[in-house]
């Protein structure tokens, strides 16, 4: 069974104690490090073409955002959900924040109280939406020989 660990200075002990139990019950574990780093383009730019998908299938079964809200809440009128909206909402959704608070981000480097998403991080997200269009029936490009592809055939 292969199991995935975000390490930092912060999550060392709790690592740590995983692999233990890892290793109670396997004699033998095989241990990779590398840097988070955020991958090439390519994910991301695959992630806003299925964000323009999805916007399409949202928007033709009538989700719709509002055009500008008041100060004090109340939503303006009605514009269909487009590609940004679905980036953000997703975005939000999947990647989430980190142990710290940080917004995760598609950039490639942290800014506006972000971090950028590790390409682990950045897969795991990608997986999750999948599965999402999945189950409701939303056809997604699958570019043959992609950076996504390569990480799930590992």
């Amino acid at each position: 069974m292969s199991k995935e660990y975000q390490l930092t200075a912060a999550t060392l002990g709790e690592v740590f104690n995983l692999m233990q139990i890892q290793l109670s019950d396997n004699p033998h574990l095989i241990v990779t490090v590398q840097t988070p780093g955020t991958g090439k383009w390519g994910m991301a730019r695959l992630w806003r073409n299925w964000m323009a998908t999805t916007a399409t299938f949202m928007a033709k079964n009538g989700c719709t955002m509002p055009f500008y809200q008041l100060k004090n809440g109340d939503n303006v009128g009605v514009r269909p959900f487009n590609a940004d909206d679905a980036h953000d909402a997703f975005t939000r959704k999947w990647l989430g924040e980190d142990e710290n608070g940080l917004r995760l981000s598609w950039a490639k480097s942290s800014k506006d109280g972000s971090r950028a998403a590790t390409v682990g991080e950045r897969f795991n997200a990608m997986r999750q939406h999948e599965q999402y269009a999945i189950d409701r029936n939303i056809p997604l490009m699958q570019p043959r020989g992609s950076e996504y592809e390569q990480l799930r055939n590992q």
